[in-house]
């Protein structure tokens, strides 16, 4: 039997057996089919003795819950198990457990992971913690939410009444004051806004409600509201449109609103001359599959839509490009306009996961930046949010 565990770990059949058991860094030992120890190394008597004095006249059922039959399962898989020591033992220790069949034996091995595990398992609740108290924070700004925008409406609208002579006629540097008022009220409003979007999308607080509906209307609408800032910035938008257009979609329209608002917010808003070119079609299964989405059984042409809307601004730097979808690796960016694009993206980052679909920026400098959006449109793929 000696000389069939050396052939197994390689060592020279020439070594004294003591020799050659010292050599084994992890605890081994041969059981029978009944799971009594018929051998075991020195490594395996150090460890097992400090869970059971008489662990070599036990068997190793008594050290570890159901262990022979894990063992027998792995040795038909060739898989490895962690098993943790039985709950009555003097220590608590983690074990992962390989094995295979000699004979009408089992030979095991068995390396002790303990720290690695209780390292992990620390991390683990850690990191449980961190998102706990993350989703708590998220709710707490949600809830008082109104509490906030109440009095910011009231700045906002107050300071527009009164510029509208409402209050009664004011000079012109009362009108300068108030303009700067009504300006940053908004502002203000704006980015508190973007927060509470990016809190409910990290926290599953957003409304999901799946539904049939006009995709081509629902970004059309959101053309339309855009169109003024576009016009005071010398700027137009090229609409395409798929001759083969499927409009009728099976998704969320309020969160694909939001995607597209947010990506067409920070466009316009970055586009002071030029044009902005948005398309909308069915892109080839290849194209999907090699773009992070994998197409559900009986997928069609048609089972996904694409929007790709595209910039002829200065582009985004690659410093910018690293923390696109990173807002809190902007807190020491004195550059508003990107803390508030990283906010939005991250936002758009978590809708999209919402929908099951995938979002990826291309930018080149002094060409413009392109943004891809890839949605399922059909009732199959959404079927696990209903």
């Amino acid at each position: 039997m000696i000389d069939l565990i050396k052939k197994i770990f390689r060592l020279k059949s020439n070594e004294d057996d003591d020799d050659m058991l010292s050599k084994l860094p992890d605890s081994v030992a041969l059981l029978n089919s009944q799971g009594s120890f018929i051998w075991y190394n020195d490594v395996a008597g150090d460890i097992l003795s400090e869970l059971k004095d008489t662990f070599a006249d036990a068997y190793v059922d008594d050290l570890f819950e159901n262990a022979m039959e894990l063992i027998e399962k792995i040795t038909d898989t060739g898989k490895t198990v962690v098993v943790r020591t039985k709950a009555d033992l003097e220590k608590d220790m983690f074990f992962e457990i390989s094995a295979r069949k000699m004979n009408d034996n089992f030979l095991v091995i068995m390396r002790d992971n303990t720290q690695n595990y209780k390292t992990l398992t620390s991390i683990l609740v850690e990191h449980e913690s961190s998102k706990k108290i993350n989703k708590d924070k998220n709710n707490f700004l949600v809830k008082i939410s109104n509490e906030i925008r109440t009095p910011l409406q009231s700045v906002i609208g107050f300071s527009q009444a009164i510029l509208d002579g409402l209050g009664g006629e004011i000079n012109e540097k009362q009108e300068k004051y108030l303009n700067v008022i009504n300006k940053n009220s908004q502002e203000v409003m704006f980015l508190f806004d973007k927060i509470i979007e990016l809190s409910k999308s990290e926290s599953n607080l957003l409304d999901h409600n799946l539904s049939y509906f006009d995709a081509i209307n629902t970004l059309n609408s959101i053309i339309r509201k855009q169109e003024e800032e576009i016009d005071s910035r010398n700027s137009s938008i090229s609409l395409s449109i798929a001759p083969d257009i499927k409009r009728t979609i099976y998704s969320d329209e309020n969160l694909l609103k939001i995607v597209l608002q947010n990506v067409m917010e920070n466009i316009v808003q970055s586009t002071d001359v030029g044009t902005i070119s948005i398309e909308v079609k069915h892109p080839d299964l290849e194209f999907v599959t090699e773009n992070g989405l994998i197409p559900f059984k009986n997928a069609s042409e048609k089972s996904f839509m694409l929007f790709t809307i595209n910039d002829t601004n200065l582009g985004i730097s690659d410093s910018e490009m690293e923390t696109l979808f990173e807002p809190y690796l902007q807190l020491d960016n004195q550059n508003k306009r990107a803390l508030i694009r990283s906010i939005a993206f991250a936002t758009i980052k978590n809708i999209i996961k919402m929908l099951k679909g995938n979002m990826w920026v291309d930018t080149k400098a002094m060409e413009g930046t392109t943004y891809n959006i890839i949605i399922p449109i059909e009732k199959v793929m959404q079927s696990g949010n209903e």
